[in-house]
């Protein structure tokens, strides 16, 4: 995607997608911090505005701030998180967020592609800012469910009713209606494997470069694991059963006393419902399971004799077709986020290179509310092995 017209459409779509997310948020949960490890909604969207006004305005176009205090505020290293909902008025955002797409726009239709500039280059510091909105809205949709859940508790201790089955209309979300077939496996030969991509205007640095790793034949799971299949690991006593749990893992499912996935709850004993973004749903036991954490994932494949697939092998599946439902949940690998051999960081250091830190865990694929621009076999992401707020579920692995 590097014609004006394609860049400035995909940026068009990747707003409205932002704003809808924000239609039905009352000014309470526009600032509010739901989460120690999350801004609050509206930070988020100032901060959409900010690194796209920098990238484009002041690197590209050598123009000065279109707001100094909004250049401090809306950069996290510039602003912890605690301090992040003393936002300006919902307004002024957006009011900044038109100024600076209006000037970005206007640039897009005049810059040069074709040029040496390292930023323009085949266009890609607008498709690394298009991802950039892209994500922002998938943690939004993250912020958004924190939410949902929080008013579900409160609505629960006033005895209000909590179950629906509809979801509201402005919020943007994928419904997942088909059913998963039973558990299958299917072998991958093994061999050399091409890992990563060389496209510097559609990948992000940690992609790159393309490389090839050899790997030994081995069986995946065909599907996501499903809500069903992770029900057996909860009703055999999963959660209290010391010999599936990493010493770590173990250590985190105690202190906090995580006893199922995140918005897995129970009407009554045996009844599992699901939060959701309008209030609760019956827990759908064919849809795959999401939210859970790398500790979980991986104990349950150790329930079922199986393993967590390194990130190589679950791109080599992907790359040659072998996986079915990608793209509905992000997937644990049980690789740690570590660079390329030959990795660069662009357009600057603090995209990935501080996580190489042999502390957070590679997920693929993508969840239902992944960007269309971001979700590709090569992407990865990354979060500490404890974090189930992600829409993330499991698909397991093993060895021939």
């Amino acid at each position: 995607m590097n014609s004006r017209d394609e860049i400035r459409a995909a940026l068009e779509e990747a707003r409205a997608n932002t704003l809808r997310l924000l239609v039905d948020v009352d000014e309470e949960d526009f600032r509010r911090q739901i989460h120690p490890d999350f801004s609050p909604l509206g930070w988020h969207l100032g901060h959409i505005g900010v690194t796209e006004a920098y990238w484009i305005l002041q690197q590209c176009r050598q123009q000065p701030s279109l707001s100094v205090f909004y250049d401090s505020f809306f950069v996290p290293t510039d602003n912890p998180k605690p301090n992040r909902v003393n936002l300006p008025a919902r307004e002024e955002i957006l009011d900044y967020l038109r100024t600076a797409r209006g000037r970005v726009l206007a640039f897009l239709a005049r810059a040069d592609f074709r040029s040496d500039h390292r930023l323009l280059r085949e266009g890609n510091i607008f498709n690394m800012l298009l991802q950039h909105e892209e994500q922002h809205n998938e943690t939004m949709l993250i912020v958004l469910h924190l939410l949902a859940a929080g008013h579900y508790e409160r609505a629960k201790l006033r005895g209000s009713k909590v179950l629906s089955e509809k979801p509201p209309q402005s919020v943007l979300a994928v419904a997942v209606k088909q059913s998963l077939p039973k558990e299958e496996m299917v072998r991958v030969p093994g061999g050399p494997a091409v890992v990563g991509s060389n496209d510097l205007a559609r990948t992000l640095d940690n992609e790159r470069p393309r490389h090839t790793v050899s790997v030994a034949e081995f069986l995946i799971d065909r599907y996501p694991v499903s809500n069903g299949d992770y029900l057996r690991f909860i009703d055999r006593n999963g959660y209290h059963t010391l010999q599936w749990w990493t010493p770590a893992g173990w250590e985190w499912r105690t202190k906090h006393g995580v006893e199922h996935p995140l918005y897995w709850r129970q009407a009554r004993p045996g009844n599992w419902c699901e939060v959701n973004l309008a209030g609760t749903r019956p827990l759908a036991l064919d849809q795959p399971v999401i939210c859970v954490s790398w500790y979980e994932a991986d104990a349950y494949a150790r329930f079922v004799g199986k393993r967590l697939p390194t990130e190589a092998e679950w791109e080599k599946a992907a790359r040659e077709g072998r996986l079915e439902d990608v793209g509905r949940v992000w997937e644990w690998t049980s690789s740690w986020f570590q660079p390329y051999p030959g990795f660069s960081a662009h357009p600057y250091d603090g995209y990935s290179l501080p996580y190489f830190d042999q502390q957070h865990c590679v997920l693929r694929g993508g969840s239902w509310a992944t960007g269309r621009h971001v979700r590709r076999p090569t992407f990865r992401n990354w979060y500490h092995p404890w974090r189930r707020e992600v829409f993330s579920g499991v698909r397991c692995a093993k060895n021939v």
